[in-house]
């Protein structure tokens, strides 16, 4: 079988509220592999929005990815600067 195209794996992203971090996003894990349609679906407020976001690289300077990574063709794109992103 071959290697997928985007890994997302233990992510858990929060945002600060005051002194604290309140997590939105606690421990997602998924595989997209080359041909597949990926369908993040859930109630309102359950972070779909926010982890792709995380996948985009565009969460907001209030968010904190507390743990897990994302990668994409092998790479890990939250150690990517901006120059690498684009």
């Amino acid at each position: 079988m071959t290697d997928p195209i985007m890994r997302v794996k233990n992510l858990s992203i929060g945002f600060q509220s005051g002194k604290e971090t309140k997590t939105v996003v606690n421990n997602l894990a998924y595989e997209l592999y080359a041909g597949e349609t990926l369908a993040i679906v859930g109630e309102s407020g359950s972070g779909k929005s926010v982890s792709s976001l995380a996948v985009l690289g565009l969460l907001p300077k209030s968010a904190v990815i507390k743990s897990g990574s994302i990668h994409l063709n092998g790479e890990d794109i939250l150690s990517m600067n901006a120059q690498a992103m684009r």
